[in-house]
């Protein structure tokens, strides 16, 4: 398994959208990347970063929804779902009551375990003016660091 742990660079399918002749299916980041245009949107680099770990050459696994619904899309396509993350996981938050309406939820990869309280994420956020970063997390309250209002799904 190849973990990125660098920012993905122009001309990487993988974070660019179908419509503009790459591998995604999600929608494009905001504000918009120039290098890869579903960057500055978590769902895309997530969806990105798991389907190149894959390294197939094409979106395999279509994860395209709200952030906080991954855990759903994720087990619709035969992918299992776990509590503790682990190295190239999906970690995901959900913020409301899953409809999207309250709050989209946040994704990022797991990129390395520090030890069994405290994780680095590879991630992307929806207005970010930073379209990738790195996060050292730690467990707390078994959040792992995310924000009031966000509550761990797996």
């Amino acid at each position: 398994m190849n973990i990125r742990k660098t920012r993905p660079t122009a001309g990487n399918k993988y974070f660019i959208r179908k419509a503009n002749g790459g591998y995604s299916t999600c929608i494009q980041g905001s504000p918009t990347d120039s290098q890869c245009n579903v960057l500055s949107n978590c769902v895309g680099y997530a969806c990105g970063a798991f389907n190149e770990e894959c390294d197939l050459g094409y979106e395999k696994y279509y994860l395209n929804c709200n952030a906080e619904n991954f855990i759903e899309r994720a087990i619709s396509k035969g992918l299992s779902v776990y509590k503790e993350p682990e190295i190239g996981d999906i970690i995901c938050w959900q913020k409301g009551t899953l409809s999207g309406s309250d709050g989209a939820g946040h994704v990022a990869i797991v990129i390395e375990k520090i030890d069994n309280n405290t994780i680095r994420t590879a991630e992307s956020g929806w207005g970010s003016s930073n379209p990738w970063y790195i996060i050292k997390r730690s467990r707390g309250n078994g959040n792992w660091g995310a924000g009031s209002g966000y509550a761990l799904r797996g």
